[in-house]
């Protein structure tokens, strides 16, 4: 079997030289591959150049599950791991923020669902690896460090005696921490210390792809004091390199121990752009120690500016509608859709706007949405089309050039939903019947129909004559109805249409039913009765006789025809040979040879006594027999099947458990009624008020009163003070005049610790009052407020989120945001210099 093994643990607890040392130690003559990152993870997987016995060294795996193209690479790696044996993938990930995040539950607006299913597969195997080394384990290093003599060895387990972080000792990150907070001008310089502080920042902000050069020299030359700006314009990057690679250029160091590094450096090639991450250990103690330095107003200007990762963008843009910083989360959320994320229009309709912004973020919507399938693309263009219809059509031209027009499925799905919000014609104007690939037997003979029953007649024939020039698929009835069905409104030939509906009579595949009722109902309209005769005398004789749910089906279908002797002869070849079985598929077979007027077939089927013969079920399943059998004054079978279907029938359905019961009533003694109804009470689901409301009623016309309390308490037992349930079963208990259950409920209502935040953030009492339940709404209410700390009177109220009080949000140094439009973002996106921290548009409320 193949499997993917990651460690997950502290910053700096060994987990790469664990990887290490087992990959020495069990593979050490098999091929290693080591991509950089998701993009060279995903050109790896999708060169399918891994073979079986090959490892996959992916340490710091946040490298490869975060970033363009982690998504794609994650579905390949499962893909690959479920699929091919042998195959051994290693890795390790911090437990916290990474394994956290990512195997977190999805939610909504969910960029990483490939990355969670990847890390939740079962060829996933986690191993914790513990950040304090124990007694014995500290013991036995002791013992190793006196043997080999590595003073090293001996002075990490003396550091970390106190807390038993020894491995981290060893390899500097104490002493890195301990650089870091000496602060600016003391180990690491002003502007060095300032680039560390962002790119630490940036990350706990949810930035976890690697830093941009002008992300972190933007961000930390505004955080800079004027006095310590450096004067030389490369000073960026020389202190990005004197941090990466330990030395300055007057060759001082920056490092510690000549070997860890505040920065580390990322390429993606050779030469390519270097991008750069927070050493781990320093970014996870300074989180831990809850030290972690706060975003700065310029930072968060940086990170909205220079942000391109999409999975960053998401995450920056939900921790700023989390403050209330709802400038930034407009804007990071356009780049998101910019780089091609989906499901964000719910996040923009939610900020408040004034005015025309509504309209004008709708038509930059429709101008720049990403949509990754025709699926995406429904949604976006329903959504935009709520708006108006321009602008769902800005995006549906979008839509229509990128269709491939040889691609008959894609070509009339895309038909499909434009035709829904009429813009088809946009895609009609390419003539896609003209390009469309042929031969194909389903995409385009759907968009045949589709052509035709749109009115584009002309464009309708184009395409049938393309199909008739390379031979009709006579075999295929679906296919066959619509070219028929087109020739005919079209007017064409009437001895081709003639010679094709013989043709389809004879030859046509049988082992498909519903298209073949479809081409014979097709062939009828059209006048071709003889041919329609033919064919349905195929379909009898191809059914199973046996298969008692097809045989009723397809005598629906004949009688809905018309077609007298078709039916009979299927009537007569199923009634000696239709299984006994499924009391749903039974009773339908008799209504149907009762409605066909096949009275001797009727006769002949009920002397084989279907109810004797019939598995006992599902309650639904039996009154359907059992109602067929009533309408048929047959008091006899119904009777036995009654009987039959007492002790094992299966109540999972309240409503059809009520007629069960009313059919029940006449042929038991009143205690044996009593019995089922007290087990009927018990065993419904309780699922829908209103089927219970049913039970409810049988059992009240049946004088089953301890049964009706019984199942009073049981709902109201279940019931929850912020589900809609509670004021249906409300009503249902006021309608059976049940009031001291009513008064029952209400009480445990009242108790419920769910009551407050119910009685808070939903409708509650106010749907009570409206249904004239003013007594309960009230004592509801006093039950609530009582539930407050501050003990004041409870009103209803829509739930607000912390920055969600101001119209307009909050700057990003928690000051009130001036009014900004839609308009002031198109601006400000165009100057990427600007501060995002003021507006001067005034806004006309």
């Amino acid at each position: 079997m193949s499997a993917f093994v990651v460690l997950t643990g502290d910053s700096s607890t060994g987990k790469t030289r664990a990887l290490f040392e087992a990959l020495r130690r069990l593979a050490p003559a098999r091929p290693l591959w080591r991509p950089t990152n998701a993009a060279g993870l995903a050109e790896l997987l999708g060169a399918d150049r891994i073979a079986p016995g090959a490892v996959l060294w992916l340490n710091e795996a946040q490298r490869f599950l975060y970033g363009d193209r982690s998504e794609e690479a994650a579905a390949a790696l499962r893909e690959l791991l479920m699929t091919q044996t042998g195959v051994t993938v290693v890795g390790t990930l911090w437990t916290l923020p990474y394994w956290e995040d990512l195997t977190r539950p999805a939610v909504e607006t969910d960029p990483r669902s490939q990355v969670r299913a990847l890390l939740e597969a079962p060829v996933t195997h986690r191993v914790s690896v513990p950040a304090d080394l124990t007694t014995a384990e500290r013991l036995r290093w002791e013992s190793l460090a006196d043997s080999s003599k590595d003073p090293r060895m001996g002075r990490a387990v003396r550091a970390g005696a106190a807390d038993g972080r020894v491995i981290q000792h060893l390899s500097g990150g104490p002493q890195l921490l301990a650089a870091y907070r000496m602060g600016p001008g003391a180990h690491f310089t002003h502007a060095e210390h300032a680039l560390i502080t962002a790119a630490i920042t940036a990350r706990q902000l949810g930035h976890y792809a690697p830093l941009s050069e002008e992300l972190l020299t933007q961000a930390a030359d505004a955080a800079l004091p004027p006095h310590h700006r450096p004067a030389e314009p490369g000073w960026g990057r020389d202190a990005l390199i004197a941090l990466t690679s330990g030395v300055r250029a007057d060759g001082c160091r920056t490092d510690i121990r000549h070997s860890l590094t505040a920065l580390i450096a990322v390429r993606n090639i050779s030469g390519g752009t270097t991008t750069y991450e927070p050493a781990d250990y320093l970014h996870q103690s300074l989180v831990a120690a809850e030290d972690a330095p706060a975003p700065t107003p310029a930072l968060w200007d940086a990170l909205t500016m220079c942000t391109t990762d999409l999975a960053s963008l998401v995450s920056l843009s939900s921790e700023a509608q989390r403050r209330g910083f709802l400038k930034q989360t407009v804007l990071l959320m356009r780049r998101a859709a910019i780089a091609g994320y989906v499901n964000w229009f719910g996040m923009l309709l939610a900020i408040p706007q004034t005015g025309n912004s509504g309209r004008s973020m709708a038509l930059w919507m429709a101008d720049h949405v990403g949509f990754d399938s025709l699926f995406t693309a429904r949604l976006r263009l329903w959504e935009l089309h709520r708006v108006g219809p321009d602008v769902s059509a800005r995006l549906a031209a979008r839509v229509v050039s990128r269709v491939n027009l040889a691609d008959a499925d894609e070509v009339q799905e895309l038909f499909e939903i434009l035709g829904g919000i009429g813009h088809e014609k946009l895609l009609v104007n390419l003539d896609p019947g003209a390009h469309v690939r042929l031969p194909d037997e389903t995409g385009a003979f759907r968009l045949l129909d589709q052509l035709l029953d749109a009115g584009y007649t002309d464009h309708a024939v184009r395409l049938a004559d393309r199909i008739l020039s390379l031979g009709p698929p006579v075999r295929n009835p679906q296919a066959m109805g619509t070219l028929l069905k087109v020739l005919n409104v079209c007017g064409h030939d009437p001895e081709v249409a003639e010679a094709l509906s013989w043709e389809a009579a004879r030859q046509v595949d049988l082992s498909t039913p519903y298209p073949l009722v479809d081409l014979v109902e097709g062939l009828w309209d059209q006048g071709r009765e003889e041919a329609a005769c033919l064919l349905a005398d195929r379909i009898v004789e191809a059914v199973d006789p046996s298969d008692t749910y097809s045989v009723a089906q397809l005598l629906y279908e004949l009688r809905c025809l018309g077609v007298i002797s078709a039916r009979r002869r299927l009537a007569e070849r199923a009634v000696p040979m239709a299984v006994l079985e499924d009391p749903e598929a039974v009773g339908w077979l008799l209504e149907e040879l009762r409605n066909c007027g096949l009275d001797d077939c009727l006769d002949a089927f009920l002397a084989r006594d279907p109810s004797a013969e019939v598995v006992i079920g599902s309650v639904q399943k039996v009154v359907m027999l059992l109602r067929t059998l009533k309408n048929l004054d047959r008091d006899d079978l119904t009777r036995c099947l009654v009987l039959k279907s007492l002790l094992n029938i299966g109540l999972d359905d309240a409503e059809y458990t009520a007629l069960f019961f009313d059919v029940l009533a006449p042929f038991v003694s009143p205690p044996e009624l009593t019995r089922f109804a007290l087990r009927a009470v018990e065993e419904v689901p309780l699922s829908s008020i209103a089927e219970l409301g049913f039970l409810a009623r049988s059992l009240e016309e049946h004088h089953q009163s301890e049964a009706l309390d019984r199942l009073a308490c049981r709902a109201i037992a279940a019931v929850d003070p912020d589900a809609s349930t509670f004021l249906d079963l409300l009503r249902m208990l006021r309608a059976r005049s049940l009031d001291e259950h009513i008064h029952a409920m209400i009480e445990r209502v009242a108790a419920h610790p769910g009551l407050a935040e119910a009685v808070t953030c939903t409708k509650l009492l106010s749907n009570l009052r409206t249904a004239g339940e003013t007594e309960a709404a009230d004592r509801l209410g006093a039950a609530a407020s009582r539930m407050t700390p501050d003990s004041a009177a409870i009103t209803e109220k829509p739930r607000v989120e912390p920055g969600g009080q101001r119209l307009y949000g909050l700057e990003t140094d928690g000051t009130p945001a001036c009014p900004w439009t839609w308009e002031s973002l198109d601006r400000l996106d165009q100057r990427p210099d600007a501060s995002l921290r003021r507006f001067p548009d005034r806004v006309v409320p």
